[in-house]
């Protein structure tokens, strides 16, 4: 049950009325100064010393921390076309790759299908292969260009997907490692040395000429990998009831290499520096405090930013940390609806959220997936983005995000594709899902419909996998989340009856923090496959649910009789299905020790 008290209903349509459009603009238009902006550069300090000048403005006392990033930001690249015919294509470098020499490379091109790539003999050779794949949404990435590496390919010319405006690209990265690599992880970073992205339009023309043999090309890419010291700002609000818990709101301040970025991200710090600057005019009427990170390293440094500040602060994170909300891509031209709501304990707050704002009802929802700096998994806090979307009609489906706008990640992305009217309404949607989680009195989560939705997801996983359940199965796991479901009923029962009876604070605090640390335990082992305190992979990243068990079905596909894989696979998920298991239990048993005490007390 999400509560407000009468006079919090009334400030909060008090707050709504203080957004200021003219604000907005001339913020907007200040960024849209600096930009592109991508990190490590000056335009990038330029940035965060406006936004910290504007926060000190507001009252605030924001402070910029510093911090080592590895970070790989691609400089130029050309391609040209050697034989059967000369001529140049216009390309731009990935980010996260190798670099060739400022020389170049020459060498035959091959086409590859997605089908065949990591399959098909490709050693000193350059490939041409499609971006989209049918192993990961976001492409060709992490797994398949470390095999390739293996596999000794010489350079990749990769085609841009999208179809809906075949003649932009997009800038693309691989993302395999999240944040800065440790000794670990950082052989899983492929060093292929040369990547470039050609536009759908002039990849269709590329593969004409490819399958009729003997295409050479003289390939540049020059990417620059290093460590740099790079700006954090951070600002908070203290609340004035429980000042130690607080919501932290965030987004990037960096844009893509070559993007002026006006929706992705200027206009989030925009409507950030709004949202403190009208929180913090009613700072003493604040129960929890609203913490504001602007981050950097997010587009050429893995989310370097956000994964530092996670291992910097992460035991403050843990154990005070009532929820992340992610600003990314507000005040897209042309956004009318929003974008499906987050599946998870927020799901009920976020469609709030825009309904008491602009009416709009959402009716569609997503599991989580791995944009908007989510560094945060293995800690476990609750995690959502309430954002604007174009509809269905204007809506580049390849692109993610700038609300859908098919000038993401492109020179393109220029002011004339923002609207300062969605802005606003964007900042008001923000606004309500803030004010709630910072006054409601009780944390305005549900699980239930997050129960629900995994246990929907656990049988439809063991569904898939039946053939092999005598040999392996996760019944334990679907058995303590439905028990899960029937215990986030109960608390969700007894939350109302606190409420209406208007019950005293150390029964709401002993909710909050069973809320709390049951978002801490289901979180983990539904999104996340590292410890937590470690970050998790970015082949996975929030869009595959329970990574740590997924692979089940993996075992299914492997043939009869069991091989020695079969085996190894097995054992491996037999631990991860226990590690699973006991996510539900402590969050199970958390549930009914609180229960038990309130209820003892009465």
């Amino acid at each position: 049950m999400i509560w407000l008290s009468e006079a919090d209903k009334e400030l909060l349509k008090g707050l709504e009325k203080e957004i200021s459009k003219e604000e907005l603009l001339e913020n907007w238009k200040k960024l849209m100064e600096f930009t592109p902006s991508p990190s490590g550069s000056p335009q990038e300090e330029k940035v965060i010393q406006y936004i910290r000048d504007k926060l000190e403005i507001y009252g605030l006392k924001p402070e910029i921390l510093r911090y080592d990033a590895y970070i790989s930001e691609p400089r130029y690249a050309r391609l040209l076309v050697l034989a059967p015919e000369r001529f140049e294509v216009q390309c731009t470098p990935y980010r996260q790759v190798g670099t060739t020499t400022p020389e170049g490379i020459d060498g035959e091109v091959i086409y590859i299908d997605p089908e065949h790539i990591g399959k098909t003999e490709c050693e000193g050779k350059i490939v041409l292969a499609d971006q989209e794949t049918s192993s990961d949404w976001m492409g060709l990435q992490g797994a398949l260009l470390l095999k390739l590496q293996e596999m000794g390919v010489k350079g990749l010319i990769v085609i841009e997907q999208d179809r809906f405006m075949p003649t932009v690209m997009h800038q693309r990265a691989d993302f395999s490692v999240s944040g800065n690599p440790t000794s670990d992880n950082i052989n899983i970073i492929q060093r292929i040395p040369a990547i470039v992205h050609v536009s759908n339009k002039d990849g269709e023309k590329l593969k004409n000429i490819v399958k009729k043999g003997d295409m050479r090309v003289h390939l540049t890419s020059i990417v620059e990998t290093s460590w740099k010291k790079l700006p954090l700002l951070v600002a908070e609000i203290k609340g004035s009831r429980e000042p130690e818990k607080f919501l932290l709101v965030n987004g990037h301040v960096d844009t893509p290499p070559f993007s002026p970025g006006s929706v992705d991200n200027a206009s989030g710090d925009v409507a950030m520096m709004e949202l403190a600057r009208i929180l913090n005019k009613h700072k003493e009427k604040l129960r929890r405090s609203i913490r504001f990170a602007f981050w950097t390293g997010h587009e050429v440094g893995r989310y370097a930013g956000s994964t530092w500040y996670n291992d910097a602060y992460w035991h403050d994170i843990r154990y005070n940390c009532v929820g992340f909300l992610n600003v990314d891509s507000p005040g897209t031209e042309g956004a009318t609806t929003y974008r499906a709501a987050p599946i998870g304990e927020v799901s009920e707050l976020a469609a709030l959220s825009i309904r008491e704002a602009t009416g709009i009802t959402v009716e569609s929802f997503r599991w989580p997936t791995r944009a908007g700096d989510h560094s945060f998994w293995g800690t476990g806090i609750p995690h959502a983005s309430v954002v604007s979307a174009r509809p269905k009609e204007l809506y580049d489906p390849f692109v993610n995000y700038s609300g859908g706008g098919w000038w993401w990640h492109t020179p393109f992305e220029t002011l004339d594709h923002g609207d300062v009217n969605i802005l606003a309404m964007d900042v008001k949607v923000n606004l309500n899902y803030i004010f709630r989680v910072a006054n409601c009195p009780v944390l305005p989560y549900n699980f239930v419909p997050y129960a629900e939705e995994m246990v929907k997801i656990l049988k439809d996983l063991q569904d898939k996998a039946g053939k092999i359940s005598s040999y392996f199965n996760i019944n334990p796991v679907i058995e303590r989340a439905v028990e899960f479901k029937v215990l986030a009923e109960e608390l969700n029962n007894h939350i109302s009856r606190v409420v209406e009876e208007r019950a005293p604070e150390q029964v709401i605090s002993e909710l909050n923090r069973c809320i709390m640390w049951v978002s801490r335990h289901v979180n983990q082992v539904a999104h996340s496959d590292a410890e937590k305190t470690e970050q998790m992979s970015m082949e996975t990243f929030g869009a595959t649910p329970f990574p740590r068990i997924h692979g089940i079905l993996k075992l299914a596909e492997m043939p009869l009789p069991h091989s020695d894989e079969f085996k190894f696979l097995q054992t491996k998920l037999m631990r991860q299905r226990n590690f699973v298991e006991d996510g539900f239990h402590l969050a199970n048993q958390l549930i009914k020790d609180t229960l038990d005490r309130l209820r003892a007390s009465r």
